[in-house]
């Protein structure tokens, strides 16, 4: 092919830009959900005859609220030693962020949070579109990018949280591992597992994606999947420059009280306890709706996980390393319950934000106008209710 030839086979696809279209698209997303938030935090006060509850109030709840008080002290203290070392539990990387953007925010390590947490959504989003849109099509991305922010723990992404930082960072991750991009793979793996401990998982991912692209013909680019490992490697090195422990950071799930338990018994407590928790004469308990919560959205993500592999919404075989992946997820999230807590799926309604196939099942269903208006309904009920709540310091996730 000469020069000429090479000129016109590239127009196209320079003409084309589809990371612009990416980057429009997850930023219009990105803005309407931020502007839907902004009107439920102020709504939701409500009633609330306080002076001291002004717009920078309302703002700074945002990052005020449970793991996010966890985040910033960590941020301005380092690992300090509290309760079995519980900080340790949290990586290190979100924090890193929120120390690095402080000066850069007048001094307050609220608003740099917040924008850490914000910015890597935004991210998130974009590659997200990007993403779907490869794999199937511009419709089935705008979808399934609007039902990960309607979702109704997508507050989350919000708040001052990892959220969206590990879900940017893992997305990045498999998107490189389908472009066959294998060390800016690894690296972006590597620095979800600085994230969070589900980051690992990418190993997985990575070995299995080269595998069927490769084969077994090793190439020196096989390599690049040591990235992963070193991510956890980082929070060892921090744990043992802290606590003098480099497993500090599994010995803090003590105070949490996370342990391994089968994953089909967790969900069949989470049955339990809404049979337990149900009474007609007396209503439903906050326990109730909380678990209620937690369990319906394991049952949701595992169902279009199967919907995967079977069904009018199937995946190609060659797209299996994203639902593979979801399944891990999933059974990393269910595995794990906590005994300190009355919900046998402690959070999952939150992690299962990171079960990304899953919305790109709802995106493919969403071309069907019944199952769209239901899903954005149902979703943006729930999270207005949700976002209210956890504003005004309750737990949610």
């Amino acid at each position: 092919m000469d020069d000429a030839e090479e000129a016109g086979a590239s127009a196209p696809e320079r003409a084309d830009r589809p990371w612009r279209r990416a980057v429009l698209s997850g930023l219009g997303i990105f803005l309407a959900s931020k502007v839907a938030l902004a009107f439920v935090s102020a709504f939701a006060w409500i009633g609330v005859k306080r002076p001291g509850v002004t717009t920078t109030y309302i703002a700074a709840q945002w990052a005020a609220q449970w793991d996010s008080v966890w985040f910033r002290k960590i941020a301005e203290h380092g690992y300090y030693h509290d309760y079995y070392d519980a900080p340790a539990a949290f990586f290190p990387l979100y924090p890193a962020l929120i120390r690095a953007f402080t000066p850069l925010c007048f001094g307050k390590d609220w608003i740099a949070a917040l924008l850490v947490a914000n910015l890597a959504t935004l991210g998130a989003l974009i590659v997200l579109w990007r993403l779907v849109e490869h794999e199937f099509d511009r419709a089935v991305a705008g979808r399934t990018a609007f039902y990960l922010v309607a979702f109704p723990t997508a507050l989350f992404l919000t708040a001052a949280y990892n959220e969206g930082l590990f879900i940017g960072l893992m997305l990045a991750s498999v998107y490189c591992l389908r472009r066959q991009a294998w060390w800016w793979a690894g690296a972006f793996g590597g620095l979800a597992a600085f994230t969070r401990s589900a980051g690992i998982l990418l190993a997985g991912a990575f070995v299995y994606e080269y595998v069927r692209v490769n084969r077994f013909a090793l190439r020196r680019s096989a390599l690049a999947v040591l990235l992963v490992p070193l991510g956890v490697a980082g929070v060892a090195a921090v744990s043992a420059a802290y606590y003098r422990a480099p497993l500090a950071f599994l010995h803090a799930q003590r105070y949490w009280g996370r342990h391994l338990d089968w994953p089909w018994a967790t969900v069949w407590r989470g049955f339990q306890s809404l049979h337990n928790g149900a009474s007609l004469r007396y209503g439903f308990s906050d326990e109730w709706v909380h678990n209620l919560l937690e369990l319906a959205s394991v049952l949701l993500v595992i169902a279009m996980l199967v919907l995967c592999f079977v069904g009018p919404w199937k995946l190609r075989r060659d797209q299996w390393i994203m639902p593979l992946m979801g399944i891990v997820l999933t059974f990393l999230m269910i595995s794990f319950p906590s005994s300190h807590q009355p919900y046998p799926l402690y959070s999952a309604s939150r992690l299962s934000l990171e079960v990304f196939p899953a919305f790109m099942i709802l995106g493919r269903m969403g071309a069907r106008p019944a199952v769209d208006r239901l899903l954005l309904a149902l979703f943006l009920m729930l999270q207005g209710i949700l976002a209210a709540y956890f504003v005004r310091g309750g737990w949610v996730a």
